[in-house]
């Protein structure tokens, strides 16, 4: 184990399979190749790329686990290819990113989206505004979406939704009580958005410069998706121009640390550094469906003489 588990869902692993943590061997790669020749299972942080090269020292391993959601470290191709499954406890965190994102939703219409507000006397030059009675846009039907929508709904607003892998008609939408959308429509409407759509490399630069453009003015963002799903110089040209009144993104992708990034010092945009899946609950949900099924995994490489499953996908909590 490179990530350790909560220590009820770790001692549980340990009394069916022999459990090392090493941490260390994260940050430093020859002493992990070293340790892969006889390793089954690896859990990894989210930090750490998982692909062909470390898998190439790894002839005996059958599962990779993340404890959060999201996998971009990991290469699922590759793992595939060679029988590897990835284990990720991918709603665990839902509730945890979903009460985040209300936050911040809240945070920017109490504050006129004055991301500064509170740090000189007197700086709230106008009130601020209640989440009721607004319109806000569900940007993705991810996991977390489906627990925001019913909040936002409870606290009186008026939810749309757009979905680039859902149609108009999927019952989801009625059960939510969100209202679908094209994307251009949804955004002409809303308030505020709720980005969490779930990356792919088509995806990428999706928040350009068009999409944008058919934002209502003065419009609220949140974002708990890869900063890549934005035109980073777009987003910073629409915040500037007050096309977007204020951005609040819980990323931790490199693109944000970059020197040069177009939106580092904007005063109407705030980063948080992947905040928002991490809570003790989830912690501790992630951690024991983990442990549960590397068990069964290791349970069945042993039996069958190797994982041959190709369920190399992000697999639900549950």
């Amino acid at each position: 184990m490179l990530e350790n588990l909560a220590a009820d869902a770790r001692q549980w692993l340990a009394a069916r399979h022999h459990v090392d943590y090493r941490p260390e061997l994260a940050r430093d790669p020859q002493a992990l190749r070293a340790h892969l020749y006889k390793t089954d299972a690896l859990v990894v942080p989210s930090w750490l790329r998982v692909g062909k090269p470390l898998l190439d020292f790894a002839p005996r391993l059958v599962a990779v686990g993340r404890i959060h959601e999201g996998g971009d470290n990991i290469d699922f191709e590759a793992c595939q290819r060679r029988s590897v499954r990835v284990v990720q406890a991918s709603s665990a965190t839902a509730r945890a990113t979903a009460e985040y994102l209300l936050t911040a939703l809240l945070t920017l219409f109490r504050t006129s989206g004055n991301l500064n507000v509170g740090a000189e006397p007197g700086d709230l030059q106008s009130p601020g505004r209640e989440i009721n009675d607004s319109a806000i846009g569900l940007f993705g039907l991810s996991a977390p979406a489906q627990m925001l929508a019913p909040m936002l709904v409870a606290l009186g607003a008026r939810v749309l939704g757009y979905d680039p892998t859902l149609h108009r008609s999927a019952e989801i939408w009625t059960r939510l009580g969100v209202h679908p959308l094209s994307l251009a429509e949804m955004l002409e409407t809303v308030d505020a958005v709720s980005m969490q759509t779930a990356y792919a490399s088509r995806y990428r630069g999706l928040v350009g410069e068009r999409v944008l453009q058919s934002c209502k003015p003065g419009q609220l963002w949140v974002s708990a998706s890869r900063a890549a799903l934005f035109d980073l110089d777009a987003l910073a040209q629409a915040l500037r121009s007050g096309r977007l009144a204020a951005c609040w993104m819980d990323s931790d992708d490199d693109l944000l640390a970059q020197p040069g990034c177009p939106v580092r010092g904007l005063p109407n945009l705030r980063i948080t550094p992947r905040l928002a899946p991490r809570t003790q609950e989830s912690y501790l949900r992630g951690s024991w469906y983990l442990a549960d099924r590397l068990h069964q995994t290791l349970e069945m490489s042993a039996q069958q003489g190797g994982w041959k499953g190709t369920a190399t996908k992000p697999m639900p909590l549950g």
